[in-house]
């Protein structure tokens, strides 16, 4: 009796903790998008950028990146996410390694501006109604592998 009590509420509990992640993670919401990222234990802070629209900057496995919100009306209802990550000029790829490694990729892109900096950017639509947190997760993992990926490739 005892076992059956502590399985249905060990049931419970994983249902409420993937609850909070079941709601989906939509740019037209950024606190479901700051929630995604505290969700997972990554430290990220929603302030704004430049133009007004929402910006979240965030701390995973020792990466900082930022995410821009686009496709906003008036710096709300955004349809779309950016997960970019900047390197600096002393962060080397040669030409044609960064060129290699972008064809290789399906979904990220780096690029390098005229200071030298390296760009590595990540575009999601999720349009007004988001998307589950489940498909934002598989995106995730891929935004990390790129990371990876580049920076492995960075001397």
């Amino acid at each position: 009796m005892k076992f059956q009590l502590l399985a249905a509420a060990a049931t419970l509990a994983a249902s409420l903790a993937t609850g909070a992640l079941a709601d989906p993670v939509k740019a037209s919401d950024p606190q479901s998008v700051l929630g995604y990222f505290k969700e997972i234990g990554a430290p990220a802070t929603l302030s704004e950028d430049s133009v007004g629209d929402p910006l979240i900057e965030v701390q995973y496995y020792g990466t900082t990146f930022a995410v821009f919100f686009y496709g906003c009306n008036d710096n709300e209802n955004c349809n779309s996410l950016q997960l970019y990550a900047g390197y600096t000029a002393e962060n080397e790829i040669s030409r044609d390694a960064l060129n290699t490694w972008n064809a290789d990729q399906r979904y990220g892109r780096v690029y390098e501006d005229p200071d030298g900096r390296k760009k590595l950017e990540y575009d999601i639509y999720t349009g007004h109604a988001g998307v589950s947190s489940d498909d934002f997760d598989e995106m995730f993992d891929i935004w990390t592998e790129l990371v990876k990926s580049f920076e492995a490739q960075l001397s």
